[in-house]
């Protein structure tokens, strides 16, 4: 019985220094301006820091993991070097994408689906480009066949493609699959054809 009692107090009294910790670390709940300020500047170098170690790893060659959706993107053509859709948008767009990949990074795929898609479908249509491609124009889908940025199937590229204004253009065109996706969404059967629907 004795011990009882030792154990309930100590137990109390555990959760009274757990209350007060917790109160002196989260009790200044109305922070000043400098302090808010201090804090933000802090998160932006966080964000920052986490940007340039990306930039710096798609640069030097770093090869994000493939996904079972996906097959490795190759930076030219076997016949004659010519260069692929995703160094042709950044020589277009002057921004830049990774040499060894071929990928697109967020910046590029944001301008040229800007391009197409209304202001207000914009961040949609980015993340199902990403959730569909991982922003590999020369994405391919192992289960489907999809192909592209946005992963058309074969069998319905070159009447999309024809729609959108681009007739005869292959569908790892980051430009034409992004334009063949808005004639899709707005002219055809909306979100629903894509796997990914944001």
């Amino acid at each position: 019985m004795r011990y009882r009692r030792f154990s309930l107090a100590a137990g109390w009294v555990a959760i009274a220094l757990l209350a007060f910790a917790g109160f002196a670390a989260f009790g200044n709940i109305d922070p000043s301006p400098d302090q808010v300020r201090a804090e933000a500047a802090a998160a932006s170098i966080g964000h920052n820091a986490g940007a340039y170690a990306g930039l710096t790893f798609a640069l030097l060659g770093g090869q994000a993991p493939a996904s079972e959706s996906q097959l490795p993107a190759e930076t030219a053509s076997a016949d004659n070097g010519a260069s692929t859709g995703a160094d042709a948008t950044a020589a277009a767009t002057g921004t830049i994408a990774s040499p060894e990949t071929g990928w697109l990074s967020q910046v590029e795929v944001r301008a040229i689906v800007s391009l197409y898609f209304h202001p207000e479908d914009v961040n949609r249509a980015v993340r199902v480009a990403w959730c569909e491609s991982r922003f590999d124009p020369e994405s391919v889908d192992l289960r489907d066949g999809g192909v592209g940025l946005f992963h058309h199937l074969p069998q319905y590229w070159e009447q999309r493609a024809a729609n959108a204004g681009f007739p005869g253009t292959r569908s790892t065109d980051p430009e034409a699959s992004t334009a063949a996706a808005a004639w899709e969404v707005y002219d055809g059967g909306g979100w629903d054809v894509f796997a990914c629907r944001g």
